[in-house]
């Protein structure tokens, strides 16, 4: 009887022991494509396991480090962070499944993915940095951050022209990602405001106050339109 009993226990522990071995070291590649292809993505390359590993040469994203850490999942953390790195942008932060904190976002506009040709070929960067950010099925519910582009002033050899730097707070409104944007120099104020639907919609609305009359030369090629002394662009379209 108790040989029958150790022997039922060792069985036991011996396939306990197996499956803690599989869930401890279940490769990436496993799962990964049909995650991320959900999203659009087409098939990756894969190494490591779930709770550490690497996604290769993903679409318009580059290289993705990426770690779970259960203990931060008990303790009421955000058990995911990951890391890209890319010629056109790099982005870290960490996630759980509609919650994002500490994302730092730093993309260079010339190499930016992106279906806008006024904006292909532009210099200048655009920093993210998000403390949080929590959504659900109603859209954005809460968002602290900040959003800033200097690509105004780094573009002045090529329009004769140069806007000042572009800052301002990341909140919701109303379920959308919303921005404003507001930028002093000199003669010069812009305010640009941006909203995001999480649906994938998007809104864009401009108003440039100069002095400048150079600005009369680039601002129109921009699709804005004069309105007085002011120049002043309104648009919609999908951001996904």
């Amino acid at each position: 009887m108790i040989n029958s009993i150790m022997q039922k226990l060792y069985i036991l522990f011996a396939s306990l022991g197996c499956i803690l071995a599989l869930v401890l070291h279940m490769p990436l590649s496993w799962f990964a494509n049909g995650v991320i292809q959900k999203y659009g993505f087409k098939e990756v390359d894969a190494s490591g396991s779930v709770w550490e590993g690497h996604l290769w040469n993903l679409r318009d994203i580059g290289n993705v480090h990426i770690k779970l850490d259960i203990k931060n999942y008990l303790e009421n953390q955000l058990p995911f962070s990951f890391q890209t790195i890319s010629p056109s942008m790099t982005i870290s932060g960490d996630a759980s499944q509609n919650i994002f904190k500490n994302i730092n976002f730093i993309g260079q506009l010339s190499k930016l993915p992106t279906r806008d040709g006024r904006l292909q070929g532009l210099n200048g960067q655009v920093k993210i940095n998000l403390d949080e950010i929590f959504w659900n099925k109603q859209g954005c519910i809460t968002s602290k951050g900040n959003f800033s582009t200097n690509f105004l002033m780094k573009n002045a050899l090529k329009w004769k022209w140069a806007g000042p730097l572009l800052s301002g707070q990341i909140s919701c409104n109303n379920g959308d990602i919303f921005s404003r944007l507001i930028g002093e120099e000199g003669n010069q104020t812009i305010t640009a405001d941006i909203r995001l639907s999480m649906n994938g919609n998007y809104t864009l609305k401009v108003l440039v106050k100069t002095l400048d009359p150079y600005a009369d030369l680039v601002l129109p090629l921009f699709g804005f339109e004069k309105l007085g002394s002011d120049y002043s662009l309104m648009e919609q379209g999908t951001w996904l």
